[in-house]
């Protein structure tokens, strides 16, 4: 079992690790975890919020130089089905919100970002970061949708536990990812997809309407089918589930 570095308290696993590169050059597949966080990142610069000792902190680095700096968006499909992958074993109805949250039904239960530093064409280095709510059940009123995995099962898990299985079925999905599975990686992603049958309603800055998920572009955009017929490609801040 590949061990990680649990850190008391930390600020960010993901600023941790960037601080670490800034300085040395570290290992590959160095992880850490804390379950006190107290300034996470989430995406679109938002705050991961988790009540000491109650959630799941972890970050990784990988050196992904056999992927170009345009195909980055397949290791955020490759991790985001890795965490589904350790949420079924506990509970039905996962899902995975574009680009990389992970949801029960409508709530959101896991939060991932990625952190890649581009060198040229090529991924110099990429730090994935992870948060999961275990064991809080009560959540800041600011946060509109959070869901823990104590409030679906009713139970209590061991967070040192879920911290090494995550850290090695992540690992796991990037050794398959460096082995050339990509197009499995996005059959799997598009199939697991929040809201992936039907029409759902879906705000930009300017419109409402309502869409259908078509696919996913290798760039990472989601790709819509307008009621009409019309598709069209939408990047990560340009479009938003309502």
């Amino acid at each position: 079992m590949a061990s990680i570095l649990l850190l008391d308290e930390v600020d960010s696993t993901n600023q941790y690790l960037i601080n670490l590169l800034e300085s040395e050059k570290i290992e590959e597949s160095t992880a850490v975890a804390s379950f006190n966080q107290t300034r996470g990142k989430g995406q679109k610069g938002n705050e991961w919020i988790s009540e000491s000792g109650k959630g799941l902190s972890y970050s990784i680095v990988i050196y992904p130089n056999y992927l170009s700096a345009r195909n980055q968006f397949i290791i955020s499909q490759a991790v985001a089905l890795a965490v589904k992958s350790i949420l079924d074993e506990y509970t039905k109805d996962i899902s995975i919100k574009w680009p990389n949250d992970t949801y029960w039904k409508d709530k959101k239960i896991a939060g991932t970002l990625i952190e890649n530093r581009l060198k040229g064409d090529l991924i110099d280095y990429s730090v994935i970061g992870i948060g999961i709510n275990i064991n809080q059940e009560t959540f800041p009123d600011t946060l509109p949708n959070p869901v823990s995995l104590k409030q679906i099962t009713g139970l209590e898990f061991n967070l040192m536990e879920l911290a090494n299985k995550l850290n090695n079925k992540i690992l796991t999905a990037l050794k398959e990812l460096s082995h050339g599975t990509e197009v499995e990686i996005q059959r799997y992603y598009l199939n697991a997809l929040y809201r992936r049958d039907g029409f759902h309603p879906y705000n930009t800055e300017d419109s409402s309407f309502t869409a259908r998920i078509r696919g996913i572009s290798a760039k990472g955009s989601l790709i819509l089918e307008h009621e009409d017929g019309t598709l069209k490609d939408y990047a990560f801040k340009e479009v938003s589930f309502a």
